[in-house]
């Protein structure tokens, strides 16, 4: 049998891979199996071969079996799999799920190898700390997206916390609504998103909770996009 590695990419720039990394993916006897998150430029150093998987909304779950699938190929195959994922595997990537999936399909233990994470770098490349004397003392990171297909229930407002989101950019509108009529947001708190970070593709759009889900619309921002609240934004 083959085997099988998640692989953390980062946020986009190749240049923030990790060398574990870097090393993997350029392995010209490796399967490697990405989603259309990853961004061109890290599929573009896959020396061996890539497959890539949809993975749009509305087909998320479909494009996981695709994944699935091709991995079981490859390690039935006794090829190395390196299943390569935006960010980190383990923060809101499916990356403990892959890994009950392999073990219970394919009966082997996959390995991990972390990525830098949307979270902390989004935020960094439109120059946002996200905690920051004074301003942010505390870190709430959240998903924008229930399995079940429910929004998030954030934490109470607090001035000196930064909140920062993934997977939300597409119901924004409904967790600011949230935000503001549940959770004690003031309509002014700042507020930006970051689509395709790190990337010659990134864009930033600054409000506060009062005009960001406009905002988002007019711009056309799509994912990969992290959402930022909070003083430090």
């Amino acid at each position: 049998k083959g085997t099988v590695t998640l692989v953390g990419a980062g946020p986009g720039d190749p240049e923030l891979l990790t060398v574990a990394a870097l090393r993997l993916i350029s392995d010209p006897e490796a399967l490697v199996v990405a989603d259309r998150l990853v961004s061109p430029e890290i599929r573009s150093l896959v020396q061996g071969e890539l497959r890539v998987a949809g993975k749009a909304p509305g087909c998320a779950e479909k494009a996981q079996r695709e994944i699935y699938d091709w991995c079981v190929e490859g390690v039935n195959e006794g090829r190395r799999v390196i299943r390569l994922k935006i960010g980190d595997p383990f923060v809101f990537g499916r990356g403990g799920e892959e890994i009950l999936e392999f073990r219970e399909t394919l009966g082997l233990e996959a390995e991990v190898v972390p990525g830098v994470s949307s979270c902390l770098a989004a935020p960094l490349a439109a120059g946002v700390p996200v905690t920051h004397r004074g301003a942010a003392h505390q870190l709430v990171v959240s998903t924008g997206y229930g399995r079940d297909g429910s929004s998030p229930e954030l934490p109470y407002y607090d001035e000196n916390r930064t909140v920062v989101l993934l997977m939300a950019v597409g119901r924004l509108g409904k967790i600011v609504a949230n935000c503001l009529e549940a959770q004690g947001f003031p309509r002014d708190c700042p507020a930006l998103v970051v689509e395709q970070a790190s990337s010659p593709r990134q864009r930033t759009v600054v409000g506060d909770l009062s005009d960001i889900a406009d905002l988002v619309l007019e711009h056309d921002i799509k994912a990969p996009a992290t959402v930022v609240f909070g003083a430090a934004a």
